[in-house]
């Protein structure tokens, strides 16, 4: 056995030894017996909390089955045998772990635009590229890690500035540009999850849909707008650590690609080659059931 792995033993040992108050045995290949309430059994782990004496959870984790020479669960169920629920400052005891059915995910942070805006100075284009982002996702899972659903993100920004001298834009020379940016991502999104632990868990999606993209702007005192959609395609990866049963929050990013090969310019509609490809970096809430 390696080190990691025995220093992960010595310390289950160690906690184990200390507080008495739980129910399960796990024993692995080496010997080691871990007293512990064995709350999920996977073709691959066995996922299990440790508790102190007064029913309060000190930590979760899992073993690979391949290295458990045995298990057993207590059928002791009076209530002084069973662990007391702890306080609302610590995290809800799942006992035993039926993953979510559904998952919502509401999400905010921030977006950066690689490109779409050549030739404006790169002052104006960092104002431009720099957006902030606001969504959500809902997902039903079909088998324990794969789950199928809809995906929207709103993305928006405003810019200004006065231009010195004077730059040639799409909308002739402006010395001075105040616009409002925004576009909408609507699609289907796969899923696929991986549970780290019970209430760790890592989503990966793959999403594709429709971009809807806007701005309306102001050069020199005189209103422009271009708007047009376009395709998306969306892939990345996002964390849930559950506080409770039901409730959690979470970390993610994800790229977009999408490139606009026409839109309306203050209505006329003209090719075009503008990039509205795209990485999104979000914090947020998750709701399950």
């Amino acid at each position: 056995m390696n080190n990691g792995k025995k220093y992960i033993i010595f310390w289950l040992l160690c906690l184990t030894f200390h507080f008495s108050n739980a129910q399960d045995l796990i024993v692995t290949n080496d010997g080691d017996s871990i007293e512990c309430k064995i709350t999920r059994i996977t073709s691959d782990f066995i996922h299990f909390s440790v508790f102190d004496k007064s029913g309060i959870l000190l930590m979760r984790s899992r073993l690979p089955v391949s290295q458990i020479r045995q298990y057993k669960k207590s059928e002791i169920s009076s209530e002084e045998n069973e662990p007391q629920q702890p306080s609302n400052d610590d995290r809800v005891v799942i006992e035993e772990f039926k993953p979510a059915k559904i998952r919502l995910s509401l999400n905010s942070g921030y977006t950066y635009q690689f490109g779409g805006y050549d030739g404006l100075p790169q002052a104006y284009k960092s104002q431009v590229q720099s957006l902030w982002n606001i969504g959500g996702e809902l997902h039903y899972f079909i088998w324990e890690d794969f789950g199928i659903g809809g995906k929207y993100n709103r993305i928006s920004t405003k810019a200004n500035q006065d231009f010195e001298p004077p730059v040639s834009t799409a909308f002739g020379f402006s010395s001075l540009r105040d616009e409002y940016i925004k576009f909408n991502y609507l699609a289907v999104s796969l899923l696929y999850r991986s549970f780290l632990y019970d209430d760790h868990v890592m989503n990966y999606f793959l999403s594709g849909g429709v971009i809807s993209y806007r701005t309306d702007g102001k050069g020199d005192g005189i209103p422009f707008y271009q708007e047009g959609q376009t395709f998306g395609l969306a892939f990345g990866i996002s964390t849930d650590l559950l506080l409770t049963e039901n409730f959690g929050i979470g970390l993610g990013g994800e790229l977009n690609i999408a490139q606009m090969s026409e839109f309306d310019n203050n209505g006329t509609v003209v090719p075009a080659s503008f990039s509205l490809t795209r990485i999104d970096l979000t914090i947020g809430v998750r709701f399950l059931k």
